[in-house]
């Protein structure tokens, strides 16, 4: 049997839909999936895989550290391996096409070539909170398109996003928020009148940032700015530091929403939402 890895950072869960969406149509097509969170699990040995994949939230229109941090431990393959990019964020503007250039060009100087790059609209985790309506209607798209992706990208079919001058310079100059999510992150706090004590946001943080020290949780200074602790807190006590505005609250149901729902900021990247839509329901329709 054919193997892929597939291999994903996700801050709040989006990511790992697409990718679990992604490896089902990888198993209907005879494969068989190693997954991989690349904050938790070892490095693998790429020559036991005959596919890469790869499941990542664009942070600032780059892809997030732990994705590179991981592909460039991978070892060089003996064989040209193709690569499959699924990634997503809550808006789908031209600016984020460059996100995965850095990504292709270390795989590519380990024998493994970037065949088909996509990029799907999945609900914000920050900044501000969608209506369970829109919510449904991203997922739901992704749930018709991952499949189509996965067969195209297998059946030998290429896809990549058109860049724009000096792209490359642009994402090199938006990692600065790598320095501001460490700065910011040791701003958060705890509201102890919420606090519950369940250390869920301890044990489920990403990058291992939150610990308890004299009873009291601390942050670090290595925090992503994934949102995960504040979004999945049971009481809601966490305070996200300088953008406690931007902060989302509860996990998103992702349940079926028919009812049309106004959105909070309903002129937020307007244009671009209806031009993704446009696009996915041609593809869906057509393909």
């Amino acid at each position: 049997m054919s193997k892929v890895l597939a291999i994903y950072f996700t801050g709040t869960g989006n990511s790992k839909k697409i990718l679990d969406l992604a490896v089902a149509e990888f198993a209907n097509k005879g494969y068989e999936a190693d997954i991989v969170d690349v904050t938790k699990d070892e490095v693998k040995d790429i020559n036991d895989y005959d596919k890469l994949l790869v499941s990542y939230p664009i942070y600032a229109f780059n892809a997030p550290c732990p994705i590179i941090k991981y592909v460039k431990k991978l070892n060089a393959s003996l064989k040209q391996i193709d690569c499959l990019v699924l990634k997503n964020s809550g808006e789908h503007l031209f600016w984020n096409n460059a996100s995965s250039k850095r990504l292709m060009s270390i795989l590519k100087k380990k024998n493994i070539i970037v065949k088909y790059d996509y990029h799907y609209l999945m609900p914000y985790s920050f900044v501000f909170r969608h209506t369970d309506y829109m919510v449904w209607r991203m997922y739901s798209v992704a749930r018709q398109l991952v499949p189509k992706d996965v067969d195209l990208f297998l059946n030998g079919s290429e896809h990549f996003y058109k860049g724009f001058p000096l792209d490359r310079l642009f994402c090199l100059v938006f990692r600065i928020q790598i320095f501001g999510g460490k700065l910011n992150g040791k701003m958060y706090k705890v509201d102890k009148n919420k606090c519950v004590h369940c250390n869920v946001c301890i044990n489920n943080c990403a990058a291992h940032n939150i610990s308890i020290k004299d009873g009291k949780i601390v942050f670090g200074g290595k925090c992503l700015m994934c949102q995960r602790c504040a979004m999945y807190c049971p009481s809601q006590a966490i305070k996200v530091g300088m953008f406690n505005r931007w902060k989302v609250g509860k996990p998103y149901s992702f349940k079926e929403a028919l009812e049309f729902e106004k959105e909070k900021k309903p002129h937020f990247c307007v244009k671009s939402y209806k031009k993704y839509f446009e696009e996915s329901f041609k593809r869906i329709e057509n393909e």
